[in-house]
Formats: structure tokens, C-alpha cells, sequence
């Protein structure tokens, strides 16, 4: 059952809910950098990294961090033969993989990943979700990362029917 999808400027977040777990499938909306593409079209090993953080959401108190997940969607291409392999990790665990010769289809893979599935408790206080793409970490006087990425999306997860 899908129950929201909202849009947060740059990045879409669509939720659906199930017994225990929180299917989650995120589209970034604004064009990737320069730099990325550049990289990905010259044979650069490349990712975007998807960050959801659940929190406990508390009346009296501050948010309760409930945990964190981490969706590395990479893409990589191989120069001799023009291959672009993908892949998506979830925890560090392969969630898919695939491979295209289209730069615009790898691009295409990497802003709409499969869907992510998190784990939730099954009854549960009310929940907030957090969910933010990162792109690439530039670094300001050459030492001081900065991430380049989408601004943070809230979305309130409702319990499972």
C-alpha cells in the first residue's frame, strides 16, 4: 500500500509500509555535477550515497535516534570495452546489480536506485524518516570537506495496516 510520497525540491521520497519493515524508494529530481558525470563518462569509479536516519519522534524530548542506513549506489565504467557496471549496496550488503553502455541509462540507475528495504519495529512510538543524497565531498582550503548533495528530506512513517 503506497502511503505518501512527498517532494522535497531536489529529491522524491515514496514510502510504503509493511509488518516490520519500510520499503523506501527515493528519485533524486536535479541533475548530478559536472565533475560526476565527467568522472563516470572517463572510467572513474563513482557513487551517490543515499543516507536514511529513523528517529523516535518524542513530545517533550529531542528526537530519539532509532538508526541509520546507508544505500552506495556506484557505477563504473570500463574503457576498454565501454561497459558501465552498477551496483547497490544496502548496509554494505548487494542489494542489485547491472550493467548498461548508455551513459544516460547509468545516470539514470544511479538517481533512481531500487528500492530500499528498512527494518522498523512492528508497534512502534511515532517515527520521523530522513533520507538525503550525497553526491561527492569537495574540500575548501584543502582540508575542510564539504559534501555536495540534496538537503534533507522529513517524512513522517505511519504505522503498518
Amino acid at each position: 500500500m503506497l502511503l505518501a510520497a512527498v517532494a522535497g525540491g531536489d529529491l522524491e521520497v515514496n514510502l510504503a509500509s509493511a509488518p516490520g519493515r519500510l520499503v523506501v524508494q527515493v528519485s533524486v529530481q536535479k541533475p548530478l555535477p559536472r565533475e560526476w558525470v565527467e568522472g563516470l563518462a572517463g572510467g572513474a569509479p563513482v557513487s551517490v550515497t543515499y543516507r536514511f536516519r529513523l528517529f523516535r519522534n518524542r513530545r517533550y524530548l529531542w528526537d530519539q535516534r532509532m538508526a541509520s542506513h546507508q544505500l552506495v549506489v556506484k557505477a563504473q565504467k570500463d574503457p576498454l570495452s565501454g561497459v558501465i557496471s552498477l551496483q547497490a549496496e544496502l548496509d554494505g550488503e548487494l542489494l542489485a546489480s547491472s550493467q548498461t553502455s548508455s551513459l544516460e541509462q547509468a545516470v539514470q540507475w544511479v538517481t533512481q536506485p531500487p528500492t530500499a528495504e528498512l527494518p522498523i519495529p512492528l508497534h512502534h512510538d511515532p517515527l520521523w524518516l530522513l533520507v538525503r543524497a550525497e553526491f561527492l565531498t569537495r574540500y575548501k582550503l584543502l582540508v575542510i570537506p564539504v559534501t555536495e548533495g540534496t538537503e534533507w528530506v522529513t517524512k513522517a512513517v505511519p504505522e503498518a495496516l
